[in-house]
């Protein structure tokens, strides 16, 4: 995977176009983690302008991220093309 497919890199570069170099103020991440600290879960949630566009649980939090990022990154992709 090259860096530029990374989906939170794909959901950066997308959300750049929108709102240019003010991206990271529209972006809020909450993370947290569930378990016993040998199995934890992580959860990862991702709010453009405070609207939940992806949700996600994985056993790392990276992993989380990433698939929150990209359920994020394809609601995004439908909500510019409903746009048009």
């Amino acid at each position: 995977m090259s860096d530029n497919d990374h989906p939170r890199t794909k959901l950066n570069n997308e959300l750049q176009k929108i709102y240019g170099p003010s991206a990271p103020e529209h972006v809020r991440w909450e993370i947290h983690s569930q378990g016993p600290p040998n199995a934890l879960t992580w959860y990862a949630t991702v709010y453009i302008d405070d609207m939940n566009y992806g949700h996600a649980s994985y056993r790392t939090v990276g992993g989380a991220q990433d698939n929150a990022a990209a359920m994020a990154y394809k609601h995004l992709k439908r909500e510019i093309s409903s746009r048009r």
